[in-house]
């Protein structure tokens, strides 16, 4: 993850400059966001190719999904970077937590893939609903059902988590580092 090592990379700025320090790892975050949300139209050509056609279900689905993810990513970013300054390891940690995240997420497989029994695990894991809801939008033109409600309260505690990790350590990052 490209922005867990943002405060810890940034040193030199932390120590020498008064600044909203969440801007660096926000900024990581933001630009990936960019990116993805460049890729849609892209999507949206091979849908169009493959003969189906969007919905204006799209307009109001992407613009929530979309603030679902982002709100997810800040709060888990906001607390892994807040840590990194204190123990470098995590930067490589999270790595393979992430590899290992990719696979227990529906990414390359469908959710009605897996097991009727295994479901409910699935479902602990914040990303298996958001990455359905986002194949529901794309492909079956429909909005994320009340599945969606379990990713919207792991980003409200997520968030919650890293914005209070980040104000407590905040005032000691430029000593750590």
């Amino acid at each position: 993850m490209l922005s867990t090592p943002s405060f810890a990379n940034n040193g030199n700025l932390i120590k020498k400059v008064r600044f909203p320090r969440f801007v660096l790892p926000f900024s990581v975050v933001t630009n990936n966001m960019v990116h993805f949300l460049l890729s849609i139209p892209i999507l949206l050509l091979f849908i169009l190719a493959s003969g189906d056609r969007p919905s204006p279900v799209w307009l109001l689905g992407i613009p929530l999904l979309t603030l679902v993810q982002l709100g997810l990513l800040m709060g888990i970013v906001l607390l892994l970077a807040s840590f990194d300054v204190f123990f470098r390891d995590l930067e490589h940690l999270t790595e393979v937590f992430l590899n290992l995240w990719f696979y227990v997420t529906p990414i390359l497989y469908p959710l009605s893939m897996v097991p009727t029994r295994l479901k409910p695990l699935y479902y602990v894991n914040p990303m298996s609903p958001l990455i359905e809801a986002w194949r529901d939008l794309f492909i079956h033109n429909t909005l994320p059902g009340p599945e969606l409600w379990a990713s919207i309260a792991f980003v409200a505690a997520a968030v919650a988590l890293g914005a209070g990790a980040f104000r407590r350590l905040e005032g000691s990052f430029a000593d750590a580092l």
